[in-house]
């Protein structure tokens, strides 16, 4: 998987995502197509990600480098391991506010399907998918930067831990691409060092950063790296046991999981039954567009991903200079677990499970389970009071004459739970509810390898909600998180053939929107206070490519996107929009704004 193999299907293959409309188009600047000469050269091919840039202190960071390496082909090999010994120590101070990942890496050659992870002491911190050249005897230069504040209780840890890094890439003949990569960690010390006491009777929440990490994944020298390979839809992955420690008041489980291989373009599987009768001549595979991340505690559901659906594209300049929406940062997915302490709480021994329904060959998955401890107590008690996870609601629906196909599928689902614990901080009640909607509607007309037609419009919402209620003898508190994240994907294509009368060119057109939506609300009821965060991301590309003979004689790539994040408490507001557009891999437009 990289960030540049979806142009490079062949017209059969191309039925790839498409999605609802995403608001605020109005926003996006106007674009003109138009063509362009050669673009190919011997500088270096810059590609980067919109994104918010990271809030840092106005303090020195102090920098570490972590790795330098060049990776070669590595199929079948393990990881690179290095030794991490906490911060340099020449750091003036190690009161760290804000910790910082930079992944800076170069090519020159051809790649194939290529992705990278980055764990430390087998805790996931990273995951990505690399560059990749636009053409031939082009090199590429990109850099990723996470804020990884969130990992400091690994990160400052004053003990050697082993930092493993695997980047997937095979080279020979045909892909000939060795990837120089450079990994560093930026420390930025506080530029306050007082303590901040919360006094809002919910400081066991205010502080995001956990007391202990524990990875969810496999052993260092494992070979193609730490995540778990789910193979097809049967394959449940058990993972290894593990133990919390007897003081603990919360706990969160971060996923990572991924497609690569048959099932990168998982949103635009054909239907099993289209699939079944023209096999021979479709190719692919046909378990169709759905996928259900499944996450099980001691054989209990506790969770569902349904998976952003990212973009991996390569062999034109579509997503050049600006690469696809969370490329350079594939997404994790938060599931909390509180109310599972009084079963974890236990003393014994439990473990995790991974299964993928309609799964195809192969999805990476693995998982950081995120602690915080009682501090002022060695053992805490709870109890799950209820877990109730409703049967997943699927519907299809598939008409079909010939080559002529329209398919819709629509899925739902609904897990929550609820339980206590008792902690120095009082007895907490957390209740969390996840819902979960999915639609994909599909076309396809098919005639010839150059006369074809399809459309993929893809729509997923998650709402996830998750409550606190401390008791007390007066009025209990209450604080909540809600969360709505709406995925869109809409893609359409068609091959329109020469005429006879004509110049004998073949016309191939593609338009694709992609849109990620989160908005986030925390509300203190007792206090009064509300803060809201919100981000609108979304992406147009449209693309024409002259075709003679298999041949690509011409194209003319155009791609907007705007990205809107905003970030309004009682008495602050953080804003922060860019506007961007391309064509033919130069920018045309570009604009940035942090006025609210």
């Amino acid at each position: 998987m990289s960030c540049f193999s979806f142009f490079s299907l062949l017209p059969l293959l191309l039925l790839q995502t498409s999605i609802a409309t995403v608001a605020h188009q109005d926003d996006l600047p106007n674009l003109h197509s138009h063509r362009s000469p050669s673009r190919r050269s011997s500088k270096p091919n810059t590609v980067f990600q919109v994104t918010k840039p990271i809030d840092v202190p106005n303090t020195v960071p102090c920098k570490q480098l972590l790795l330098e390496h060049d990776f070669g082909s590595t199929m079948g090999k393990p990881p690179v391991v290095v030794d991490y010994n906490g911060p340099p120590s020449h750091c003036a101070s190690y009161n760290f506010s804000k910790i910082v990942l930079e992944w800076t890496g170069t090519c020159n050659g051809t790649q194939g399907h290529t992705i990278f992870g980055v764990w430390l002491d087998g805790v996931e911190l990273i995951r990505s998918s690399p560059a990749q050249t636009p053409g031939l005897n082009v090199s590429v230069a990109w850099t990723a930067r996470k804020d990884i504040t969130r990992y400091s209780s690994l990160l400052l840890k004053k003990e050697t831990q082993k930092l493993a890094v695997f980047l997937r890439n095979m080279v020979y003949s045909v892909f000939t691409g060795v990837y120089h990569i450079t990994i560093g960690v930026s420390f930025y010390p506080s530029p306050n060092p007082k303590i901040i006491t919360d006094n809002s009777g919910f400081e066991f929440v205010s502080n995001n950063i956990a007391d202990l990490i524990l990875p969810i994944s496999r052993n260092v020298e494992s070979k193609d790296g730490l995540w778990f390979p789910i193979e097809n839809s049967t394959d449940e992955k058990q993972i290894k046991e593990f133990k919390i420690p007897q003081n603990a008041y919360r706990a969160v489980l971060e996923v990572y999981v991924s497609p690569i291989d048959t099932d990168e373009t998982w949103w635009s599987s054909y239907p099993a039954g289209f699939y079944s009768f023209n096999h021979k001549l479709l190719g692919g595979h046909g378990d169709g567009p759905f996928r259900d991340v499944m996450i099980r505690l001691d054989d209990v559901v506790v969770g569902a991903i349904w998976p952003y659906p990212v973009i991996f594209g390569a062999g034109n300049d579509m997503w050049n200079p600006v690469a696809s929406i969370g490329c350079f940062d594939l997404p994790s997915y938060d599931i909390e677990l509180t109310p599972f302490l009084g079963t974890l709480l236990n003393g014994g021994i439990h473990n995790l499970s991974f299964g993928i329904g309609n799964a195809v060959s192969v999805w990476y998955i693995d998982a950081n389970l995120h602690i915080w401890l009682d501090h002022q107590s060695s053992k805490t008690t709870g109890e799950l009071v209820s877990s109730n996870t409703e049967p997943l609601h699927l519907s299809s629906t598939l008409a079909m004459k010939g080559l002529v196909m329209e398919s819709r599928v629509e899925a739902q689902r609904m897990i929550s739970s609820q339980g206590w614990v008792q902690s120095s901080h009082g007895k907490i009640t957390s209740h969390v509810t996840q819902m979960l909607h999915f639609t994909n509607n599909m076309y396809m007309a098919f005639d010839s390898v150059w006369n074809y037609s399809s459309r993929v419009e893809q729509f997923t919402l998650l709402n996830d909600s998750i409550s606190f209620v401390k008791n007390s003898s007066t009025v209990p508190n209450f604080l909540s998180f809600d969360s709505v994240k709406k995925f869109a994907l809409s893609n359409k294509d068609e091959m329109v053939p020469s005429s006879t009368e004509g110049d004998g060119n073949d016309v191939q057109r593609t338009d694709i929107e992609t849109g990620y939506d989160d908005e986030k609300t925390c509300n203190n009821l007792e206090s009064g206070s509300v803060m809201t965060t919100t981000l609108k991301d979304q992406q147009i590309g449209n693309g024409v490519w002259i075709v003679k003979n298999f041949s690509w004689l011409d194209e003319v790539l155009d791609m907007k996107q705007l990205y809107n994040y905003k970030n309004v408490g009682d008495n602050s507001k953080v804003c922060y929009l860019r506007s961007i557009a391309t064509t033919n891999a130069t920018i045309v437009y570009d604009k940035e704004d942090v006025k609210c």
